[in-house]
C-alpha cells in the first residue's frame, strides 16, 4: 500500500476510490470526492460525540447536592472543556451581537466552529486529508453562513436592511445598491477562498515535510512524526481558520440586524 500526499484511511472503504459507494444523483461518481464527504461526515460525527459527553457531564453536575453541581470537575474534562469552548464563543459573539441574539445563533456559530477546528486538525494525523481544504465542503458551511444572515436580515426588518443596502444618499442608491448586493454575494464566496487556500496551503507544506521524511525512511518515513515547529504552526493555523471564518459568520449577522440608521433619511 502506498501512502501517498492523496491518500486518506476512507479511501480503504470499498467504493470511495472510484466513486461509486454514493448514487451519481448527488454528483460524486467520477469527482473523486468522496472521501471529502466522508471526511466532513466524521467531523460532524467527532463534534456530535464531544457534544454529548459533554451534555452528559452537564448532567451528571446537575444531579450534585446543594451548590456542588456548580462546581467545575476536579480535572480537565470533557464536561469543563466544553464549559470552557461554550464561554470562548460566547464571549466573542458578544463583543458582536447582543445577549439575545447570542443565545439564539450561538448554536450554529459554535458548531460551525468546532466542525471546521476538528476538520482542519484532520490534517495533522497521518492517514488524514482535512476536509476544509476542498471548495465544496466550505462553499456548502459558507453556504449556510449566508443563509444565517440573509434570513435574519430579510426576515427582522426587510426595510430597514433594503434602506441599508440602498445608502443614505438617495442620487447614489443605485450605484450603492449594486455595490452593496454584490458584496452580499460574495460574502461566502471569500468566506470558501479564504477557508480553503490557508487549509490547502498548510496542507501542502506537511506533504512537503512528509515527502522529506519519507526520503529518510521509505518505508517508515510516514510514521516519523513532523517536527514540533511545523506541527505547532498547523495548529495555530487550524485553529486561527476556524475563528476567522466564526467570526465573521457573527460579524455578518450582525451587520444584517437591524440598527434603524438610515431611518431619518
Amino acid at each position: 500500500m502506498v501512502f501517498g500526499a492523496g491518500f486518506s484511511w476512507f479511501h480503504l472503504i470499498p467504493g470511495v476510490s472510484d466513486d461509486s459507494l454514493l448514487p451519481s444523483v448527488f454528483g460524486f461518481e467520477g469527482s473523486h470526492e468522496t472521501h471529502v464527504l466522508m471526511g466532513a461526515w466524521f467531523a460532524c460525527g467527532l463534534t456530535l460525540f464531544f457534544a454529548l459527553l459533554g451534555r452528559m457531564g452537564l448532567e451528571r453536575a446537575r444531579r450534585r447536592n446543594g451548590i456542588e453541581r456548580y462546581f467545575a470537575d476536579d480535572k480537565l474534562t470533557v464536561r469543563n472543556t466544553a464549559e470552557i469552548f461554550v464561554s470562548g464563543i460566547k464571549g466573542m459573539m458578544g463583543d458582536v451581537l447582543d445577549a439575545r441574539d447570542v443565545r439564539l445563533f450561538i448554536a450554529a456559530i459554535g458548531g460551525m466552529f468546532l466542525y471546521i477546528l476538528l476538520s482542519n486538525f484532520m490534517g495533522l494525523a497521518p492517514g488524514f486529508l482535512p476536509p476544509t481544504d476542498k471548495m465544496s465542503n466550505n462553499a456548502a458551511m459558507a453556504l449556510c453562513s449566508f443563509l444565517i444572515f440573509m434570513t435574519v436580515g430579510l426576515g427582522r426588518d426587510p426595510i430597514s436592511f433594503l434602506k441599508h443596502l440602498a445608502g443614505p444618499v438617495l442620487l447614489l442608491i443605485p450605484l450603492i445598491f449594486a455595490i452593496e448586493l454584490l458584496g452580499l454575494f460574495l460574502r461566502p464566496v471569500t468566506l470558501s477562498f479564504r477557508l480553503a487556500g490557508n487549509m490547502f496551503g498548510d496542507h501542502a507544506v506537511f506533504g512537503v515535510m512528509c515527502e522529506l521524511m519519507n526520503n529518510v525512511h521509505p518505508t517508515l518515513g510516514w510514521m516519523i512524526p513532523i517536527p514540533a515547529l511545523f506541527l505547532a504552526l498547523g495548529l495555530v493555523v487550524s485553529f486561527i481558520q476556524a475563528f476567522v471564518f466564526s467570526l465573521l459568520s457573527t460579524i455578518y449577522i450582525g451587520l444584517s440586524v437591524p440598527h434603524h440608521d438610515h431611518d431619518d433619511h
